[in-house]
C-alpha cells in the first residue's frame, strides 16, 4: 500500500480544522421549565442558539401551533438577542409556551434552526408527560356542565361609589371655573354676607315692640328683663337703619353718632331711655307701670320718626355691583395656584369614575 505523501496529508489535515471550525460556530440547545405538567397547565420551553453575528438565523415558527401530535403552541416570541467576543457572535433565545390536553408522554424531537445556508439541529429532544388529576369518581353528584353566559346587573351600591366621584369631580370643575371668572375680573372669590332681616328695619322693630309690649312687667322685679328687651330692639333698629355698630357701643356713644341726623329732642328723649333702663339694670332703681309705659311709648315714636320711606327702601335693597379688589401679585399667584391645584382634582376623580364605569360596563 503506498504511504500518502506529507504534503497531502497536512491538506486533508486543514481542511478537516475548517470543518471543526464552521460547524463550532453554531450552538443550538433546547430546554423546558419542567418535563411534567397537568392537563391544561403551560411549560416554557427555550431554544438557544449561538451563531456567527453575520449569519441569518431561521427558527421553527409553527404556523399551525401544533409542535408534534398531541401538544400545541400557544405563544411564541424573542426573548433575548446578544452579541459577545467583540460582536463577532450572537447569542438568541426563542421562546414557545406549549400545554397538551390529552395525559400521555410525548417526545418533543430536535428542533431545527437554518443559519446561514446550512441547516442545524438542537443536540437532543425533549419529552413531556402529561398527567391528569385525582377525580373521586364516587361524587359524580358534584360535577357540572359548562354553564351559559349570564348578564351581571348593577344596584345603587355598585354606582354611588363613581358617581359621587363623578359629582364631586363636577363641582370642582364648576368651582375652578367660577374662580378663575373672578380672579380675571378682579372680584371676591368668596362675596361679602350680610344678614337680610324681614322687611324694612322700622316694620321688624315695630313687631319685635308689640311682642314686647304684651309682656310688660306687672311686678317691679321684672322690669329688668324688659328694659334689656327693649333697648335691644332700640339698638338693632339703629344698626340697620343708620349702618353702625350701635349693638356694639355705649347709650352716650349712639347719641354722640346720632348727632346731626336726628332731631334734637328725639335724642334727648332716647337718651332719657337708655338711663332709666341703666337704672334699672345695674342700680337697682324699681320703675313703676307708668315709667314703663313712657320709655315704651319713647321706643315708638323713635321708629316711626326715624324709618325710611319707600323710595329709601328700594333703593337700599337694590342689589349693587360687586366692587373690583386690588390684590398682591404673590396673593394673585397663590389663588391661581390653588385654582389650577382645583381644576386638576376635578379633572382626575371626574377621568377615574369614568374609568370605573367603563370598567363595570365593558
Amino acid at each position: 500500500m503506498k504511504l500518502l505523501s506529507a504534503k497531502t496529508i497536512f491538506l486533508l489535515s486543514l481542511l478537516l480544522a475548517v470543518v471543526i471550525s464552521g460547524k463550532a460556530q453554531v450552538s443550538i440547545t433546547l430546554k423546558m421549565d419542567t418535563n411534567q405538567i397537568f392537563i391544561g397547565e403551560q411549560v416554557l420551553m427555550k431554544l438557544k442558539v449561538s451563531a456567527p453575528s453575520n449569519a441569518v438565523v431561521i427558527v421553527p415558527q409553527f404556523p399551525d401551533s401544533v409542535l408534534t401530535d398531541g401538544v400545541e403552541v400557544l405563544e411564541h416570541y424573542r426573548e433575548s438577542t446578544a452579541s459577545f467576543d467583540g460582536g463577532r457572535r450572537q447569542t438568541l433565545v426563542e421562546a414557545y409556551r406549549i400545554t397538551s390536553f390529552d395525559s400521555a408522554l410525548y417526545y418533543i424531537p430536535p428542533l431545527e434552526v437554518q443559519v446561514g445556508d446550512s441547516i442545524y439541529k438542537s443536540k437532543t429532544g425533549m419529552a413531556l408527560k402529561v398527567i391528569s388529576p385525582d377525580v373521586d369518581t364516587t361524587k359524580v353528584d358534584k360535577f357540572y356542565g359548562p354553564k351559559e353566559n349570564a348578564e351581571v346587573y348593577y344596584d345603587w351600591s355598585d354606582l354611588r361609589r363613581p358617581f359621587l366621584l363623578w359629582l364631586l369631580g363636577v363641582v370642582l370643575l364648576l368651582a375652578a371655573a367660577y374662580m378663575a371668572i373672578q380672579i380675571k375680573n378682579n372680584h371676591r372669590i368668596l362675596p361679602k354676607l350680610k344678614l337680610h332681616f324681614d322687611g324694612p328695619p322700622h316694620k321688624w322693630a315695630m313687631r319685635q315692640i308689640e311682642k314686647l309690649k304684651g309682656n310688660r312687667p306687672t311686678e317691679p322685679e321684672e322690669a329688668h328683663r324688659y328694659y334689656a328687651g327693649l333697648t335691644d330692639i332700640v339698638r338693632t333698629y339703629i344698626d340697620r337703619r343708620y349702618g353702625f355698630k350701635a349693638t356694639a357701643m355705649t347709650s352716650a356713644q349712639i347719641i354722640d353718632r346720632l348727632q346731626g341726623s336726628n332731631d334734637p329732642k328725639l335724642l334727648s328723649e332716647l337718651q332719657e331711655m337708655f338711663v332709666a333702663a341703666v337704672l334699672v339694670k345695674y342700680a337697682g332703681i324699681k320703675a313703676d307701670i307708668d315709667e314703663n309705659d313712657r320709655n315704651l311709648l319713647i321706643a315708638i315714636e323713635y321708629v316711626n320718626a326715624t324709618k325710611e320711606t319707600e323710595a329709601q327702601t328700594k333703593r337700599s335693597q337694590r342689589p349693587k355691583e360687586e366692587p373690583k379688589v386690588r390684590r398682591s401679585r404673590q396673593r394673585r399667584t397663590l389663588l391661581v395656584c390653588v385654582n389650577v391645584a382645583v381644576a386638576a382634582a376635578g379633572i382626575a376623580l371626574f377621568t377615574w369614575a369614568a374609568v370605573i364605569m367603563y370598567n363595570m360596563y365593558y
